[in-house]
C-alpha cells in the first residue's frame, strides 16, 4: 500500500521545471524572484514560455531573443533592448519598461496592463492587439508602429488605420 501511495504521489506531481537564478536562461524554465546583472548581453536567447515574474534585468540586451509566451510581469527591464525579440503573446504587466527599446520587435498581443512605459522605443514595431490599459506612455515612441487592434491606456480599441497612432 504504501509502494502505491508513493508511486502515486509521484506521478501527481506537476510537471514544472525550475531553475536556480544564476542557472543559464532557457526554455520554459521559473526565474521568478531572480535578479539577474546588469548590462548583460542576452542577445538571441531562447526563452519561449519562461516566467521571470518580480525578475530584474537592468540595461540588459534581449536582442533578436525569442520569448514568446513568456510571463515577464511585475519584472524591472529599464534601459533595456528588445530589438526585433519575439515576445507574441507574452505577459507584461505591470512591469517597467522605462527607456527600453522594442524597435521592430514582435509584440502582438502583448499584456502591458499596468506597465511602465515612459520614454519607451515603439518604433516599427508589431503591437497589433496589444493591451495597454492604465499603463504610463509619457514620452514614448510610436513611430510606424502597428496598433491595429490594440487597447489603448483608456480601455479603448485602436482602429484599422493606427499605424504609428491609435485612431478610434
Amino acid at each position: 500500500m504504501r509502494k502505491l501511495f508513493l508511486i502515486l504521489f509521484f506521478l501527481l506531481l506537476p510537471n514544472v521545471v525550475s531553475a536556480a537564478c544564476d542557472d543559464p536562461l532557457t526554455d520554459g524554465v521559473d526565474y521568478t524572484n531572480c535578479r539577474f546583472s546588469d548590462g548583460q548581453d542576452l542577445q538571441g536567447s531562447y526563452l519561449p514560455n519562461s516566467n521571470l515574474t518580480f525578475a530584474s534585468f537592468i540595461q540588459v540586451n534581449f536582442d533578436k531573443s525569442i520569448m514568446m509566451n513568456s510571463i515577464l510581469a511585475y519584472g524591472t527591464f529599464p534601459e533595456s533592448t528588445f530589438i526585433r525579440a519575439n515576445l507574441y503573446e507574452s505577459n507584461l504587466q505591470g512591469a517597467n519598461f522605462e527607456k527600453t527599446d522594442f524597435t521592430n520587435a514582435n509584440l502582438t498581443r502583448v499584456n502591458f496592463t499596468g506597465a511602465t512605459l515612459i520614454e519607451a522605443n515603439f518604433k516599427n514595431t508589431n503591437l497589433m492587439e496589444a493591451n495597454f490599459t492604465s499603463s504610463n506612455m509619457i514620452n514614448a515612441s510610436f513611430e510606424g508602429a502597428n496598433l491595429i487592434g490594440a487597447t489603448w491606456t483608456n480601455g479603448e480599441t485602436c482602429g484599422p488605420d493606427s499605424i504609428g497612432v491609435c485612431n478610434k
